[in-house]
């Protein structure tokens, strides 16, 4: 037709009864299809090759819809596979990983939980003179399930990166710019306390006990505090919260406790100002008069700055060269999340959702081919 080449995809079907069930007993077969095993798939999943379902995988989590990768493959390679097959290779490729990330993070869980004297055990003198930076957010993405009257569930994020893999330079005007040239992200759908523990897991691979300092970025969410008290005492770390955040909740709150536009935005700069030079008391006692103000998902401003206290001391940080904002996760928060889950109409299943974001963890982090493409064939014994 057209110049091109057409097979057809013949099937045996076995004669009788007994012929079906030597063959299911001696094959595992209930059909047999010379194509593929011509091909060499057939006991292969979805009778797809391994190079086949990484590649539609790879495209799945990178398209906007898994009926728009549909029409790419019709279009562009005049190959005919349905949305719901594209969905199902996706999610077989996605829990092998995330499979795979779960038996890593337990195996790194229990070796924890097995250690007697954690500050014994880090104090070496051979770590790198470096950062490593942890990231940590949240964001809501629409799901089929109601629960507490609302479908919106929050993935957690995390990012680790060290300073060793921070490119700096600056502009003509003198404005300096930093670029991450290697980092890896962690992604899970459930409570904070399993999120931790898969942190844990990357950040150690990522060098948490090699490295000299150790500092969280985040906005200061109680269940983004206690990582470090959980996970990385004995170490030299410490929590900054993003100055960003800081800086934001600070307007939003002035603007809904102080009357005036231009009174409200002066006394948030001035505030804002205060924290930046490192002057916290003078900020705290500039916040005090309105200490029992009370805001729907507004924090307090006076009982924010008292709670962060010590994770603000943004000239002391900017001095050593620390990083003060959370930047890198707020944009991996954009691509890797919300740019594939979180478009409109979208609603998920939990486990796929999951499937699908750890399968985008592995290529934003530049590891498909090094990491997904080796396990995957390894899991199918090839």
């Amino acid at each position: 037709m057209n110049g091109e080449i057409c097979f057809n995809r013949t099937v045996y079907v076995p004669a009788d009864k007994e012929s079906a069930e030597l063959l299911q007993k001696n094959h595992n077969m209930k059909t047999v299809v010379p194509m593929d095993i011509a091909l060499g798939i057939d006991n292969l999943p979805f009778k797809i090759s391994v190079e086949m379902m990484l590649d539609i995988t790879r495209r799945a989590i990178n398209s906007h819809s898994y009926e728009e990768l549909q029409n790419s493959y019709s279009r562009d390679w005049h190959i005919n596979i349905s949305d719901d097959q594209i969905r199902k290779v996706t999610n077989y490729i996605g829990k092998i990983i995330f499979d795979d990330d779960s038996a890593r993070k337990e195996k790194a869980i229990k070796e924890f939980q097995e250690k007697t004297n954690r500050s014994k055990h880090t104090a070496n003198n051979n770590k790198k003179s470096a950062v490593l930076y942890i990231e940590m957010d949240g964001a809501m993405f629409n799901t089929r399930k109601s629960e507490n009257d609302s479908t919106w569930r929050e993935n957690k994020l995390g990012l680790v990166f060290s300073s060793k893999n921070v490119m700096s330079f600056k502009t003509k005007k003198d404005h300096e710019y930093h670029k991450i040239l290697q980092r890896e992200y962690v992604s899970f759908v459930g409570e904070a306390n399993t999120f931790k523990e898969f942190l844990y897991e990357m950040a150690l691979r990522n060098g948490l006990e090699e490295h000299e300092k150790i500092i969280v970025i985040s906005d200061g969410a109680s269940w983004i505090k206690s990582f470090l008290s959980d996970y990385c005492q004995g170490l030299d770390a410490i929590q900054i919260l993003d100055y960003t955040h800081m800086k934001e909740n600070i307007y939003k709150f002035a603007h809904s406790a102080i009357r005036g536009s231009k009174a409200s935005v002066k006394w948030a700069t001035e505030l804002k100002d205060l924290v930046k030079e490192g002057k916290i008391e003078e900020a705290i006692k500039k916040a005090e008069p309105y200490k029992d103000i009370k805001k729907p998902d507004i924090p307090n401003i006076y009982s924010y700055l008292i709670n962060n206290k010590n994770c603000i001391n943004y000239p002391e940080y900017v001095s050593k060269g620390y990083f003060i904002g959370s930047g890198a996760i707020e944009s991996g928060n954009r691509s890797t999340m919300q740019e594939r889950l979180k478009l409109p109409g979208m609603r998920w299943d939990i486990t796929t959702a999951q499937y699908v974001l750890s399968a985008k963890m592995k290529y934003d982090s530049g590891l498909w081919d090094s990491y997904v493409v080796p396990l995957v064939y390894s899991k199918l014994g090839l």
